[in-house]
């Protein structure tokens, strides 16, 4: 039902938004409120669907997933209300692979996602936007095209596509699975996948990247786990060698890059990046019971973080034209609300202690632990101490440096809201973590 109205939802909305773009955010706010409402009444999809099963830890997902799409929607303004529609489609989407258990219709859902990704992304003002929009594009379809490679070659092997009784024991069911992957690790920009991803998410609109690179990465993430669990379970060694290879490159090479960035936008992309290798962890320590618990602790306080940096970035750009780390100078000052946003989720990204990003990186390196990874878990915590670095040098400039004009800003008070929303989100995930490790549990 909640499916259904998230859709229905999509298709009323344009009707409001383009002259009465409040009476489109009430619209689309009390969609994803009564499909909350559904989610908690137990009234999914699988109620009408067998290819689909929710528990617990799925429906808490998706209850982030929702208030996350609120906190955007009340913030957005001007040319971006048609990602209204939009999001209500991403959210109807979002909600359906999160509860599916079967592989076709795993498939089918994320192509789903990615074309609602690169409508979003052809939200285009100047060339900027549209070079980010093309390389999404381009990036979308390479990783469709392998992806479909590896599922056809699936489909021969396998006798249905359930996950709990596909068949996932032979060689070709790893060359497949394998193959697959290579293309979903395009989604979630894992080096060497993630080029497109660094000049991407810079690119297009801010408000575009918050989604592009906290929601709907958080999403894939964990229906990528549930989807492929059975192949990690059948290959161990195998999971943990390829993924330990691409967490320890992809946080490495990612973290070392964001240090060398003038554009604000650039470090945060780059971040964007490491924080997948943080997120592989716990794909590598499938041995461990925490493993799924890792990836939705980390799912969970990663959207919030990051959906609220580069909506934060996208107001501080419209307000005061802020596209360099040198713009920051002076922002402590110029607009302390915003500049508390900002350091917050920055300290969170960070993994200071307190907020949602310490908890989510404690979970998911407790995976790695309790398997065994120790070298593994050691380079995470390197690469953590490193990404302070550009942190730390973010926050100098707003606080410790003297404004380089006399601009100031006042944040909108849907902008407000919306922060307000992903702030409490980042701090009670921050303080609370057994509800998420009781419900996740292998």
């Amino acid at each position: 039902m909640s499916f259904i109205i998230l859709i229905i939802a999509g298709l009323i909305v344009p009707l409001f938004y383009k002259k009465h773009i409040t009476v489109g955010k009430i619209i689309t706010a009390v969609a994803f409120a009564i499909s909350a409402v559904f989610i908690y009444m137990g009234n999914d999809l699988s109620h009408y669907f067998a290819y689909f099963a929710s528990d617990e830890s799925t429906r808490l997902m998706e209850y982030v997933v929702l208030l996350t799409l609120v906190a955007v929607s009340v913030s957005l303004t001007g040319f971006e209300r048609p990602m209204l529609a939009q999001m209500l489609f991403l959210g109807g989407l979002s909600l359906a692979i999160l509860e599916t258990n079967n592989m076709f219709v795993f498939i089918v859902l994320f192509e789903a996602i990615a074309i609602i990704s690169y409508v979003l992304a052809a939200n285009i003002r100047n060339y900027y936007n549209a070079e980010g929009a093309i390389k999404t594009f381009i990036a979308g379809a390479v990783a469709g095209g392998v992806i479909l490679l590896g599922f056809a070659i699936f489909s021969v092997i396998t006798p249905n596509y359930d996950y709990a009784t596909m068949d996932v024991k032979s060689k070709y069911a790893l060359v497949s699975a394998a193959i697959m992957l290579a293309g979903i690790f395009y989604k979630l920009t894992v080096v060497p996948m993630h080029g497109w991803a660094s000049d991407a998410y810079a690119q297009i609109n801010h408000a575009v990247a918050s989604i592009l690179s906290g929601l709907i990465k958080s999403v894939v993430l964990v229906a990528v786990f549930k989807a492929f669990y059975p192949f990690f379970k059948s290959f161990p060694s195998v999971s943990v060698v390829i993924f330990s290879f691409f967490a320890i490159v992809t946080m490495t090479l990612a973290n070392f890059m964001a240090l060398w960035q003038k554009r604000v936008s650039k470090v945060l992309a780059y971040s964007s990046i490491a924080h997948s290798g943080y997120a592989l962890v716990p794909f590598a320590a499938v041995a461990s019971k925490f493993a799924y618990s890792g990836v939705l602790y980390y799912a969970i306080a990663y959207t919030f973080m990051q959906t609220s940096v580069f909506m934060i970035l996208n107001g501080l750009r419209k307000d005061l034209g802020i596209k360099y780390i040198e713009d920051l100078k002076g922002l402590g000052k110029k607009s302390k609300v915003y500049a508390f946003f900002f350091t917050v989720q920055l300290f969170s990204l960070a993994g200071i202690p307190l907020l949602a990003g310490f908890l989510s990186k404690a979970v998911a390196f407790y995976a790695g632990i309790d398997a065994g990874l120790w070298p593994l878990v050691l380079v995470a915590l390197l690469n953590s101490a490193l990404a302070v670095a550009y942190y730390a040098w973010l926050v100098k400039f707003i606080y410790f440096d003297e404004p380089q004009d006399d601009k100031t800003s006042q944040i909108p008070v849907g902008a407000l809201i919306g922060q307000a929303i992903l702030l409490a989100g980042t701090i009670y995930f921050g303080i609370v973590a057994g509800q998420i490790i009781q419900t996740s549990l292998l």
